[in-house]
């Protein structure tokens, strides 16, 4: 004998599988349309100084993205590719380096930074607002002397100090030291050499960011 409930358990069954299929299905749908990320990134050159040929790693296969690159940082967990090139602002024989992003999801590049120095490092610091801080370290080829800037990867550059250096880092907070001319001669003889800054500046990253953002016109 058939129970009279069975066609209605039967209904209730049905509707849930398809109503699991459904949020399977979306979430499905989330996940292939999640932006790609980038798990390598390198710039192949001849071996010498000059911008070579920066290849990036989307999605287990690997991409040419532009010709002339001179180091490349994968930041932001692959979201974001930041590299840099020659086509700075000038600066001293024209060494002035650019700062490019490179977006895995879309595939494009934009400039976000145009410097009159040489770019020696990039490091990322995620601030306690959840935004993304690049802090860059340069360098010129006459004195030897160092410059730090602040960059919003969404913007640009937005900080910018002259013969500096990072003394020390805690989570938002970036202490700078200032130094003298005469004080780059100790640290091109030693570049860990126990120099004492004549002053030191404390910058809020998370504040900075707030900040125009700075353009520069082209050095001769």
């Amino acid at each position: 004998m058939k129970h009279p409930h069975t066609g209605f358990v039967a209904i209730l069954l049905i509707g849930s599988l398809s109503f699991l299929a459904v949020v399977a299905g979306a979430q499905g749908g989330r996940r292939a349309d999640s932006p790609q990320v980038s798990t390598a990134a390198r710039v192949e050159s001849a071996g010498d100084a000059s911008p070579g040929t920066l290849y990036v790693t989307v999605g287990g296969r690997e991409r040419k993205v532009a010709d002339k690159a001179i180091r490349v940082w994968v930041v932001e967990d692959g979201r974001r590719v930041v590299y840099s090139g020659p086509d700075g602002a000038g600066g001293y024989e024209n060494e002035g380096q650019s700062l490019r992003a490179f977006d895995p999801a879309t595939g494009s590049s934009r400039k976000i930074m145009s410097a009159y120095h040489m770019i020696d490092d990039v490091t990322e610091v995620k601030t306690r607002g959840g935004k993304t801080a690049l802090l860059v370290r340069m360098s010129d080829g006459g004195l030897g002397a160092n410059y730090v800037s602040v960059v919003d990867p969404e913007r640009g550059e937005v900080f910018f100090r002259r013969w500096a250096r990072v003394v020390s880092r805690s989570g938002d907070t970036v202490v700078l030291g200032h130094y003298r001319e005469a004080d780059w001669e100790k640290f091109h003889q030693n570049e860990n050499a126990n120099v004492r800054p004549y002053r030191t500046e404390r910058v809020n990253l998370g504040t900075v960011l707030r900040r125009r953002v700075i353009t520069r016109p082209r050095s001769g």
